[in-house]
């Protein structure tokens, strides 16, 4: 990203680094009265001056080279808030390094203090400014190409989505029989030997490709020469993840989950997760221990049986371990007749009602993630009866092409997971909540809805961190508190 000299196009950068100074200068008066006990800028000492704009100068250059100086950038979104959160981290470190020795004036302590209050500031200025400038003032036009179920879909989402400030313009398609036809209220504007005329006169923005199959040499050259011209260009899986937050499972393949880091190792989060497990549980436990023998008598006077739920759950690496719950239900499921429950489920109990209504049946899961079997975040642990159904292979079919083929000819393309991608979830402990459990926290008990959830388990996978762990938590306590969900 570089800052235009044009200044129609770049006042909106300007604007944000106009807007960083003024929360830097902003944040300081109050530090100033509560460390110093300085309430005049008269009375700040000699140097204060020359220090302050050497750390802000530091500042500036780490969000620069971070690429958040971009306009177009959603920064309502995680991914970007983390990116900002980390830039001031990095700046405070860099500043406490550098006035440390250029400067005896500021303390590392109010260089630090200083950076909460202007991560904070920084977080709500940027988040308000895409809220009021993305939607009408920087939109950006859209070019889609394939007018199929793909592009089709990312134009309906598009549209559902107005708020991000994306503009869709028109489909490209080599089909003769699209071509002039009205999708969506969306036209197919031409061909894609026309897509670089196209993209000329309708000023477009953003190029996504939207064709699943094998591209043509031709479109692929005007593509890369496209690329080099300034034009962003996006495949119709990735700007679905990025306005949906989960992955299109019907047209994404294996190389794409592996070229998009699906398999990073992330080893500082991992042990950083381990530690928030261990302390969490620990204390959730402690905290829960009062509860116990008040729904084990509950559960007990309620109906017959034990009080505690155990069934065999497939974990991380697809290692088969004991999941421990409140028993909420009159009968327990068997190998012999595996069946999911239903919300009207004839077997739940009136205790066991209100216990899966506020989630206290998942409180002794507690356990299984002291034990390390389980985290607090990750994907559901699924019985391993169906985790193994869903991982069993069946042959792919695809219409045939050739002239020849008669109406209906299928063509086998080989096998896939009767979930596709299932087995990718094991990448990672399972979790008592997940990403999957509070964007589809209604979610029947089907395979169908088994494939919608896997949807936003895999975007949780690819998209690993601390900021969407804690985005989990805190949407996991507004589902209970308003005792949404299953």
């Amino acid at each position: 990203m570089h800052l235009s000299l044009d200044m129609h196009n770049s006042r909106w950068e300007i604007c944000l680094l106009i807007g960083d100074m003024a929360l830097f200068f902003g944040a300081i008066p109050l530090l100033l009265l509560w460390q110093y006990n300085v309430s005049s800028w008269s009375q700040i000492p000699f140097g204060w001056d020359t220090a302050l704009l050497l750390l802000l100068g530091i500042y500036l250059v780490v969000i620069y080279v971070s690429d958040l100086y971009d306009k177009y950038k959603d920064y309502r979104t995680l991914e970007n808030i983390s990116r900002l959160i980390f830039a001031a981290w990095v700046g405070m470190l860099l500043g406490v390094m550098v006035i440390s020795y250029a400067s005896r004036f500021l303390s590392r302590n109010f260089v630090e203090w200083h950076a909460v209050l202007f991560c904070v500031l920084l977080v709500a200025w940027r988040t308000t400014f895409s809220a009021l400038a993305l939607p009408q003032r920087l939109k950006r036009r859209v070019l889609i190409i394939g007018a199929g179920d793909a592009g089709q879909q990312i134009l309906e989402l598009i549209q559902a989505r107005s708020g991000n400030g994306l503009e869709a313009v028109g489909f490209i398609d080599d089909d003769p029989a699209k071509n002039g036809r009205m999708i969506h209220g969306v036209p197919v504007l031409g061909t894609c030997q026309e897509l670089a005329e196209l993209i000329r006169d309708r000023k477009v923005d953003i190029v996504v490709l939207a064709i699943i199959r094998e591209k043509s040499p031709q479109l692929i050259k005007t593509l890369g020469y496209l690329a080099f011209n300034h034009c962003h260009l996006l495949d119709m899986p990735r700007l679905y993840e990025q306005l949906a937050r989960k992955i299109p499972l019907d047209y994404i393949t294996d190389s794409w989950l592996y070229l998009h880091g699906i398999y990073q190792s992330k080893l500082y989060y991992r042990h950083v997760k381990r530690l928030m497990d261990l302390s969490l549980g620990a204390v959730g436990l402690v905290l829960c221990a009062p509860l116990f023998p008040v729904i084990a008598a509950a559960i007990k006077l309620n109906s017959q049986g034990p009080v505690f739920f155990r069934q065999q759950r497939l974990g991380q690496a697809g290692k088969p371990f004991t999941i421990i719950k409140f028993r909420t239900m009159t009968e327990a499921e068997t190998d012999e007749k595996p069946r999911w429950a239903c919300p009207d489920d004839p077997r739940i109990t009136r205790v066991g009602w209100y216990l899966r209504k506020w989630r206290l049946d998942e409180v002794p899961q507690l356990i299984n993630v002291l034990k390390g079997d389980m985290s607090l975040i990750g994907p559901r642990a699924e019985w391993d009866v169906f985790a193994l159904k869903s991982q069993e292979e069946e042959v792919q079919y695809r219409p045939g092409r050739r002239a020849g083929d008669p109406p209906g000819f299928m063509v086998p393309t080989g096998q896939v997971e009767r979930v596709p991608y299932y087995s990718f979830r094991s990448v990672v402990k399972p979790g008592i909540t997940g990403w999957a459990q509070v964007m589809f926290p209604m979610a029947g008990s089907s395979f169908e809805d088994l494939k919608e959830k896997l949807a936003y388990d895999l975007y949780y996978i690819k998209n690993l961190g601390i900021l969407l762990d804690l985005a989990i938590l805190l949407r996991t306590i507004r589902i209970v508190l308003i005792g949404r969900g299953k």
